[in-house]
Order: structure tokens, then sequence, then C-alpha cells
């Protein structure tokens, strides 16, 4: 689109007349007072909190997923799809991000139930936009794509009327040009007005157990993020801002500005507090599995944390101690990828992506593997070359076809698991929708459309 480069380094047409638009005009000197010494650098945006206003009820609802103390699976496009969630689930994280998807994408799309597993598949002309599974709907959070507040309302709404997901998040950070195309993604944290708009719709749309929460990155100064952050908690729409510490210049390979976290989860928690809400940070960036997670709280202050590239090496990283790649994870996520007949383009991609190395991935020299450094190699390098999931079976050293009998079994018992742990609370897995549908995916039978989960 004219006007948008990658990483945002040229705003839209709109952005910039929003910026003109809303840039206070210079006083007028003041006779005999000193000559005003220009600036180091201009703001990039208008970031300038409202005067405090309570444009909606805070959202309360105690059906919502659970932000306040929890390791969750980011959104990752292309990663983050049903089998990745599935084992991410199994594994230890509380709360798994689906991959972004544009509201265009998901408008127009027709919600098909697969009898046989319980997938839910959200199909345009044939091709798969989204899926999930009741399994994981306590536990799943949609992201959203938008810069247009009314594409934004009739794409939540569309996602949330059967009761598919528990949460639906807003990507205000990825500065890839599939995200800043339409002034989307990174584009919106200069564009304020927008974005906070967006949030407004979202909630207007989501049904009140359906909670709303945005994913932005720092600004390149602390004073502009602190501005932005208090603008969205004003809006009152929110239970949770995700913040990846990176502006949307930075590399994913330059060192994450965790130190710079500290006080923005202050001052959104006094800004939450003065508005009468709970409001939550998460974390993202540079937390690779469990061993990062207490150094992550400690040095920020938060209480969630969200990874990314560790779960892409290792979806094991839950744990506190990981699984094999080679024997454990991959084959999982075959199994998972084969009965839900998952793209095999997609399915290819997500394994090859995984750490077939003898330690446990990224930001970690734990062995997990007993194979030797040039088996892996060698069936890393078979795996890239399949063409199907037979021939991704037989590089993994696996029979074929895959036995299929109770597949979901690990990710309910661990869900199951976890509910028992927390006194029984609403997200336990024999009240997740699993319980009702699906169980086809357990024992063969035929699974039915059974709605929106119980609560």
């Amino acid at each position: 689109m004219p006007g948008v480069t990658e990483y945002g380094r040229e705003a839209s047409p709109t952005v910039k007349r929003m910026r003109l638009d809303e840039a206070p005009a210079p006083a007028a000197p003041q006779p005999g007072a000193p000559a005003v010494q220009p600036a180091e650098a201009p703001s990039a945006a208008p970031f300038a909190a409202e005067a405090p206003k309570l444009p909606m009820p805070p959202p309360q609802d105690p059906r919502m997923p659970n932000f306040r103390h929890g390791v969750f699976l980011a959104p990752m496009v292309r990663i983050g799809s049903l089998p990745t969630r599935l084992l991410a689930l199994e594994y230890g994280a509380d709360l798994v991000w689906g991959p972004e998807v544009v509201d265009r994408a998901i408008l127009g799309t027709e919600r098909v139930v697969r009898p046989e597993t319980g997938l839910v598949e959200y199909l345009k002309d044939g091709r798969q936009i989204f899926s999930c599974h009741p399994v994981e709907r306590r536990h799943l959070i949609y992201q959203l794509g938008s810069g247009t507040p009314e594409l934004a309302e009739e794409a939540v709404a569309h996602v949330t009327a059967h009761g598919d997901v528990a949460g639906v998040d807003l990507n205000c950070g990825c500065p890839k040009p599939f995200s800043t195309l339409g002034g989307m993604g990174s584009n919106l944290l200069t564009a304020p007005d927008t974005l906070c708009a967006i949030l407004e719709a979202m909630r207007r749309a989501a049904p009140p157990h359906v909670s709303v929460t945005a994913k932005i990155r720092l600004l390149p100064t602390q004073a502009d993020t602190l501005a932005l952050v208090e603008r969205i908690v004003r809006t009152r729409t929110i239970r949770a801002l995700t913040v990846h510490c990176r502006t949307k210049d930075m590399r994913p390979r330059e060192p994450a500005l965790l130190e710079r976290l500290r006080e923005i989860v202050e001052h959104v928690t006094a800004v939450a507090q003065e508005t009468g809400q709970d409001v939550h940070v998460v974390c993202n960036g540079d937390c690779f599995g469990h061993m990062d997670v207490a150094r992550i709280r400690e040095l920020t202050g938060v209480t969630s944390v969200m990874i990314a590239r560790g779960a892409e090496a290792n979806p094991s990283c839950f744990r506190e101690v990981r699984d094999c790649v080679a024997t454990g994870v991959a084959p999982k996520w075959l199994r998972y990828a084969v009965w839900f007949d998952n793209p095999f383009g997609n399915t290819k991609y997500c394994i090859v992506q995984l750490a077939f190395t003898p330690s446990a991935g990224l930001g970690s020299s734990e062995r997990v593997s007993s194979l030797p450094k040039r088996a892996l190699v060698e069936m890393r390098t078979a795996l890239s070359q399949c063409k199907s999931n037979e021939e991704l079976c037989r590089a993994l050293r696996l029979e074929w076809p895959l036995p299929l009998d109770n597949v979901l079994g690990d990710v309910r018992a661990a869900l199951e698991q976890r509910g028992a742990q927390d006194g029984g609370a609403q997200d336990g897995g024999a009240q997740d929708g699993g319980a009702q549908l699906g169980r086809g995916a357990q024992d063969g039978g035929a699974a039915v459309d059974a709605g929106p989960a119980p609560v």
C-alpha cells in the first residue's frame, strides 16, 4: 500500500493526516520571555492522554480467562496453528494465542464442524482461514489484525458467535508488511485514536464473557509509551495488555528492553485502579522457557509472561524438564496434524522449525536427546524434503499409519489436572467444551456441535 513500508518507517497517508490534525498548535511567545530551544527530537505521534473519561463499564465477567498469573503461548503466524497450541496446553501453557487473522479474511467465512474429530473450521472458498477445537476454547485467544473499527466489530462478532474462543486480541505490534498494510499492526502505535476506537468496537461486539486484550511494542521514548498505554487503559475495554519489549525497528536477535517494563507496569496499574479496572501486563520478549519466567517476573514486575521463539523450537518449554524434539515433540505434533487433517504445508513448516538438537533448544544447554547430533541433523534434512505426512512419519522413524486412538487424551488429562489443582476453577478440563464436543476425538465416536461452552 502506498505510504506504508516495512517496519512502519513511513506511515500511511491516514496516519500522517492524524498527526497533523492532532498536533497541538505552538503557544505564542510572551513579550520578554526567553527564546525556547527546540527539543532534541520531536515526539513521533500525539500520545498525550485525553481528559479522563469512562466511555463504557470495565469488563468484569468472571468467566473471562485469567491473565493474572500465567505463562502463555505467543501469537505466531503459521507456527500458532492448532497442533502447536494443543501441545503447548499439554505441556503447561495457561493460555494460547492463535496466529493473527485479518478482519477481511475472517469475514465471510463459513463455520464448519467436523463430526469425526470435533474440529471447527472457518472456511472461505474451500480454504481454511482459521481452525480450533472445543478442548482449547477456554484457553484460546484469537488475535485480530485490523485498522478499521467497523471491520473489527464485524470480525469479532463473527468469530465469537459460537463460543469458540475465550478472548480476542488486537495486534498493535507486528512490524511485518502483511500486518502493517492498511494501517494495521505496528502502524496503530502511531494512530492512538484509531487503536482505541478499534478496542471499543471489539468490546461492543464481544460477548460479556469474552475478554478483549491488546498487544503492543515499545515506542522509541518511554514518555510516549506511557502516554499510549494510558490512552489504551482509559478505554476501559481490556483485561490485559501484552508489551513486546522491543521497538518496531528492532530485530528479534537484539536483546529485549526488559528494563523499561517495570515503569509501564506501575503506570498501567495506577491508571487501572483510578478507573476501577483490573488490567494485567504480560511481558513478551526473550523468554525462552520455564527457566526464564521467574527472572523476568522479578525484573519487570509482571505476573504473566509470553513465550514465542522458545515454543517454536520446542513446545515443551513450558515444562521445567523438556521433551526431546525428535522422539517426543515432533511425533506428537504429527499425530495432531494427521488426526485433524492439518494443511500439509503448515505441518511440514512447523515441524522443520523445531529444534532438532541435543539440547533443549533456544536459550538452554539442557540435553534432552539421546540421539547424536549428526543423526538429528540428518533427520531434519530428511524432513525438509518430505512431500506427504507418510514421508514425514518415516523421516521421524515412526510406523505408518500412525496410531490415532485417544489422540486428545494427554491434553485433556493435563487440563483436568490443572483444573483440579486450581480448586475446580472454571477453566478445568472437565468443564471445557471438549467434555461435550469432540469426544469422538477421544474414543472414535461421533462428535456433535454443542455450541457455546457451559458456564
